[in-house]
């Protein structure tokens, strides 16, 4: 399975939470591969602190071919890619190659109202599966608690699990490890395997 993680906005925590992803499905798959393809290698400069990855990294800022595909299919379980912010022709390169996107969202009105053409606009460069995923979420808010049925209301699919804002995801990656490895019993670590265990789920039905 290929996932890629999409958002037209920067600074949304994509990197992140493909780290994250990568790191719970190597957990219970064994052999995934991260890529990186934002040309700024943000992943690339957190796999240099990194002491002990659990999976592969790959910068790969570039287009991908139907070769590169079949390869990554035959060598790793699961393949997620971190697109740079915007549908660049990057962007658009990995949906093509890709059977799932993921698009976070913020639980705040601004990101909730602009899902519906962010979706749009990936299902007119190809018309493959995408799930909104409610990210960042302030455990105890209105917003927080509203935003699922909101997103869900616009008749889009949305993950069942919802990733909260926790310390526990700054300091994994701050030490170079996905969350579920460098504190394997937090909230965080719960709350992202939960979200890779759905993945699977979606893997298994394909």
């Amino acid at each position: 399975m290929v996932i890629a993680v999409v958002n037209q906005k920067g600074g949304v925590g994509k990197t992140t939470l493909s780290v994250n992803i990568a790191g719970a499905l190597s957990d219970r798959l064994g052999n995934v591969l991260l890529i990186d393809a934002d040309p700024q290698g943000s992943v690339l400069q957190w796999n240099a602190i990194s002491q002990s990855p659990h999976f592969a990294v790959k910068h790969h800022p570039g287009t991908f071919s139907k070769r590169e595909r079949a390869a990554f299919s035959r060598d790793y379980r699961c393949v997620v890619i971190d697109t740079p912010p915007s549908l660049s022709k990057i962007t658009q390169a990995a949906l093509k190659i890709a059977d799932l996107a993921i698009v976070p969202v913020a639980p705040s009105p601004l990101d909730i109202w602009s899902t519906k053409e962010t979706v749009t606009l990936i299902n007119k460069i190809r018309n493959l599966g995408v799930r909104l995923l409610v990210y960042r979420k302030i455990p105890g808010t209105r917003i927080g608690k509203e935003a699922h049925e909101v997103l869900k209301s616009y008749k889009l699919k949305v993950f069942a699990t919802e990733i909260s804002q926790r310390i526990a995801f700054v300091d994994a990656m701050n030490s170079g490890d996905a969350v579920i490895h460098y504190a394997p019993s937090s909230k965080a670590a719960s709350e992202v395997g939960k979200l890779a265990d759905e993945l699977i789920t979606l893997q298994g039905k394909n």
